[in-house]
Order: C-alpha cells, then structure tokens, then sequence
C-alpha cells in the first residue's frame, strides 16, 4: 500500500502541492491567537454595514465553502494536473498574502449579534462559527478569495470546455455570488472585506493565469502523451 502511493506520488508529483494546506492551517490559527478578539485591532467598517440584517439562512451557503474549495480541488488533483496546479498555486500566494497581512496590519469588525433573535438551527451552526472562527482577521475575505478561485479553476480545466458543462460553471458562479453575499448577511464580515477580497484577485488572477504561467505549469504538472518521453 505504501509503494503504491509513493509511485502514484512520483507519477503525479502536483499532489504535492497540497501540502500548502496544512501549513496554511498552522498560519491561520497562529494569526487567530496573534490577534485576539480583545486586541486593539483596526475596526472593518462601512455605513452600508448596518443596512444589512443578520440572517441566519446564509449560514448554508457560507458554510458549503469548504466543500465548494475541497471538491474542486480533489476533482482536479485526479483530472487535470496543470489546473490543479495553478488552483493550488493562486490558494498559497492568496492566502498566505493574507495571512501576512493580518499580522502586520490587525483588523477585526463588530458586527456581530450580542444574541440571537432566534433558536433555530442555523443560528445553532452560526454559533459554531464564531466560537470557532474569531472576528478579527476579516480584512480581506478569505471566503471571497476562496470562492473566486474556485471559479477561476473551473472556468480553467480542460475537464469543462464543452458547452455541456456551461450550467456548471454558472451554478459556481452563482455559489461564489450566495457565498459572498454570506459573509456579510451572517455579520463575519464588513462589505469593505468583500472589496478588498475582489480586489485582491484581479492581480491574483492575471499573476497566475497568464500564458507563461500556464505554458510553465503545463509543462512542470502535466503529463507527456502516451508514447511520448517527458520533457526534460
């Protein structure tokens, strides 16, 4: 079983990159304790903030975010080497760019609910999230990073070109879109932490998808045609 996964891991060396995510785990909650709660952070905030009701429904779509990231991911990892590869990519140069962020520039929102209305559910899950993801480190979203990435991959793959798959890449969009909107209708996040996540992912995406970078990843991730020796 061993020597299985570790010729599968020399066949398929982009898997590798998916040791980004441990590290990013350790960086995320390091910055958590980094900037707590009571921290003399810089406070997230627009007007339009409090037009915005706390609705717990959105705890669904903010919640299926790591499904929509996992499963895009894992889809790519076993279909298309290259796409999971610049997929992989964009997450460690966004996410530790954020990360890095955080720590030198500390900022949190208070916009949370002292309590809730309601006794339902969905409020129940959003108590999970704030118990275990704190109010700081919100500028900018890491939920609208991730969600537009996702879109960036899928829109990237060779695995979804044909017109058939043309609603697939319309419902990630629109999950991208219920996502984002989440992040401020569940008061985790200011609508400033939603323009300063797209934001970032302009740059994000020409940095990762332009055509050297593509050539390069195709070449490094992706295998030779059958017959045909690897490219030295």
């Amino acid at each position: 079983m061993i020597r299985r996964i570790s010729n599968w891991l020399k066949q398929n060396k982009h898997a590798w990159l998916a040791l980004y995510l441990p590290i990013y785990l350790i960086g995320f909650f390091w910055v958590e304790s980094y900037v707590p709660s009571d921290s003399n952070y810089w406070v997230s905030y627009t007007p339009l903030d409090d037009l915005i009701p706390f609705v717990e429904y959105f705890v669904i779509p903010y919640y299926l975010w790591y499904p929509f990231m996992v499963v895009t991911g894992l889809y790519l990892l076993f279909h298309d080497a290259p796409a999971f590869s610049r997929y992989m990519i964009a997450i460690a140069v966004s996410f530790t760019a954020s990360i890095l962020f955080f720590a030198l520039f500390p900022n949190g929102q208070n916009l949370r609910p002292a309590v809730f209305e309601r006794d339902n559910i969905f409020t129940r899950m959003m108590g999970l999230i704030y118990a275990a993801d704190t109010n700081t480190n919100v500028l900018p979203s890491i939920h609208v990073i991730g969600s537009a990435l996702v879109v960036f991959a899928l829109f990237d793959t060779k695995c979804f070109k044909a017109r058939r798959f043309a609603w697939m890449k319309a419902g990630a969009v629109l999950l991208a879109i219920l996502i984002t909107l989440a992040t401020v209708f569940v008061k985790q996040h200011s609508v400033l932490d939603i323009y300063a996540g797209l934001i970032a992912c302009i740059p994000l995406y020409f940095l990762i998808y332009n055509k050297k970078m593509r050539a390069w990843t195709d070449r490094t991730f992706g295998k030779p045609a059958a017959g045909k020796p690897a490219a030295a």
